[in-house]
């Protein structure tokens, strides 16, 4: 049975279409000895059809979802997974990626709606990107829709365009959006392996992916081994319920877990022991981090220049509005914005939701850092 997926306001998945090209009869086609293909529709992935602003993958293509996505200027995402036939990839460890065999594609489409309200009607989706994992290595390409929204064309120079919408609450909104250059991708995705910068997955863990069936889906299609005991895997926080109630949706005993799961899905693809700018800072964000003073509590950042705000430590326990953390989420100023690239916006439940933990935090001895 084909799997058609309408679009929804936080996230959902996604990859190509072609009024001349996507035949959903034929089996997904990736040739790693050539050249990726100019149209992302010749890798028979999906089709989308505008009019319904819905999804049509292949047979051998699996969308999902995360429980806490990463935020991208309020886009609607669509992501999927295609494995190739008789490979299958594995779960090694609930909070790290998969590891997926040479071949697998990870397929995440952005799009916009008119209305954040009306989240189906009158949707533009402006690109696809996709990481085709290689035998030695993952490598990125960023594919741009056209205007007829019949295809999308490999554009490796990026580009950034101005998106106007209507947000949630009503009001307008207007988005610089990035698609990123190739070479960009490596900001977020890379790796320091054996000082070696090396992309790497970030998003489809077992805990991320841990909802509504779709770990028995990848486990049950052969995508995925090493999911034979879900019980043991604790799903990250499904944040749909803070986009729709705001932190008033969170029950106090959950605050301090919400927080780290969205710091995990929005920072730590940097902030973490292996990322290029976690060991220039020593400021780790990732969800098995437990040393408070790596998380940032009283810590002075080493390197982030103008991204501090004039402010003296990354967490104040108890003060947000003297955290540097809380700062960064919030700006839109670049170069000290976090993350680096990927938002124009302030993504306003999570800040709501950063400055409510750090808020709640115990105070320390001093208290306030001592300031």
């Amino acid at each position: 049975m084909r799997v058609r997926v309408a679009l929804a306001c936080l996230a959902v998945a996604a990859c190509g279409g072609s009024d001349d090209g996507v035949d959903l009869t034929r089996p997904v086609t990736v040739d790693l000895s050539q050249p990726m293909p100019e149209r992302l529709s010749r890798f028979n992935l999906f089709a989308w059809d505008p009019a319904t602003a819905t999804y049509t993958f292949n047979d051998e293509v699996i969308p999902y979802d995360l429980n806490t996505p990463l935020f991208s200027d309020y886009s609607l995402k669509q992501r999927a997974i295609y494995v190739p036939p008789g490979s299958a990839g594995t779960a090694t460890d609930p909070g790290l990626p998969l590891e997926l065999p040479a071949g697998s594609v990870l397929i995440k489409s952005f799009a916009f709606p008119a209305d954040l309200r009306t989240p189906s009607e009158d949707v533009t989706l402006v690109e696809t990107r996709l990481l085709v994992r290689f035998d030695d290595r993952w490598q990125a390409f960023p594919y741009i829709w056209n205007e007829a929204q019949t295809d999308a064309v490999l554009s490796p120079a990026g580009e950034v365009r101005t998106i106007s919408f209507v947000g949630t609450d009503g009001a307008e909104a207007t988005a610089s959006y990035l698609v990123p250059q190739k070479n960009q991708c490596g900001t977020c995705h890379n790796r320091l392996v054996e000082s070696t910068p090396t992309m790497a997955l970030i998003g489809p863990s077992p805990r991320q992916l841990h909802r509504e069936g779709q770990l028995e889906r990848l486990r049950d299609a052969g995508f995925v081994t090493g999911l034979s005991d879900l019980s043991s895997i604790t799903p990250a926080y499904d944040f749909r319920a803070v986009e729709a109630g705001g932190v008033a949706a969170i029950a106090p005993a959950d605050l301090d877990r919400v927080a780290r799961d969205y710091l995990d899905a929005n920072c730590a693809h940097c902030h973490n022991p292996n990322g290029v700018q976690g060991i220039s800072s020593q400021l780790f964000l990732d969800h098995g981090n437990t040393d408070l003073q790596r998380l940032g509590v009283c810590k002075q950042p080493g390197s982030a220049g103008a991204g501090t705000g004039g402010l003296t430590y990354d967490i104040v326990p108890g003060n947000a509005e003297q955290s540097i953390l809380h700062f960064r989420v919030k700006t839109t100023v670049p170069g000290a914005m976090m993350p680096l690239i990927g938002r124009s916006l302030e993504h306003r439940r999570g800040t709501e939701l950063i400055k409510a933990w750090i808020d709640a935090m115990p105070a320390t001895d001093p208290p306030n850092c001592g300031l």
